[in-house]
């Protein structure tokens, strides 16, 4: 039987970039409003929020370091309030994608095992993937980084997908946007790879190719007929 697992962000849902819009929305908070159109900001706060996704530092140092980036009192900066204004944001800017609930309905009536796998922090992930697919993610186990202790491309993440999906690892799928850390961590431990290319992004030369490319969801629905499927 084939099994799939989901990236969420880019994939299943998109969250209008919510983690850098509660940086912004928390310095104007903090009395320290920063302009949104300045590009030289917009890369520092990308690169806080890229070090704590990778796990190179906790919320608590990155918050400490936008702080200080900002200028605002160690005292008053605080992850519990950073947590909060992301909550709220997420029924503004999270969706889901074209086609992403239709596909999770058609995969589950034909019985095929499905799951998330996607890096983050816990509580915002599942309010955003709550939030764009409502009853369609109530059968969906979901797996973030943080509370598995490993994040993607590491295989130790794919492998905990694989226990989840209770399948062989060679009938197991990813579906995921990102060449490096969707396609390529779940081609090195073993899985097969949907490349979901709906953003017009360049495939990196020095990443294996997926399995196969998609640019809809829908496309999904006969992969457990197709003939290159296990």
């Amino acid at each position: 039987m084939v099994a799939i697992g989901f990236d969420f962000d880019h994939t299943l849902g998109v969250d209008g970039a919510l983690e850098r819009r509660a940086l912004y929305a928390y310095a104007a908070e903090l009395g320290t409003p920063l302009d949104v159109d300045d590009r030289a900001w917009h890369d520092r706060l990308e690169a806080l929020l890229g070090a704590f996704r990778a796990g190179e530092c906790t919320m608590d140092g990155m918050l400490a370091a936008f702080g200080r980036a900002v200028g605002a009192r160690a005292s008053r900066v605080s992850a519990e309030r950073w947590r909060a204004i992301c909550y709220a944001l997420v029924p503004q800017l999270v969706r889901a994608v074209d086609g992403a609930r239709d596909t999770l309905a058609a995969l589950r009536a034909r019985g095929v095992p499905a799951a998330i796998l996607t890096n983050g922090w816990t509580p915002l992930q599942q309010k955003k993937i709550a939030h764009a697919l409502g009853d369609d993610a109530l059968a969906l186990t979901i797996l973030v980084s943080d509370a598995i202790g490993a994040s993607k491309p590491a295989r130790a993440a794919f492998d905990t997908l694989v226990d989840a999906l209770a399948v062989p690892r060679e009938h197991a799928w990813y579906v995921g946007d990102n060449p490096r850390g969707d396609v390529g961590g779940a081609l090195a431990a073993g899985l097969r790879a949907a490349w979901f290319d709906w953003e017009n992004q360049s495939y990196p030369q020095d990443v294996p190719p997926p399995t196969i490319r998609i640019t809809s969801l829908r496309e999904l629905e006969a992969l457990p007929e197709n003939t290159i499927a296990p």
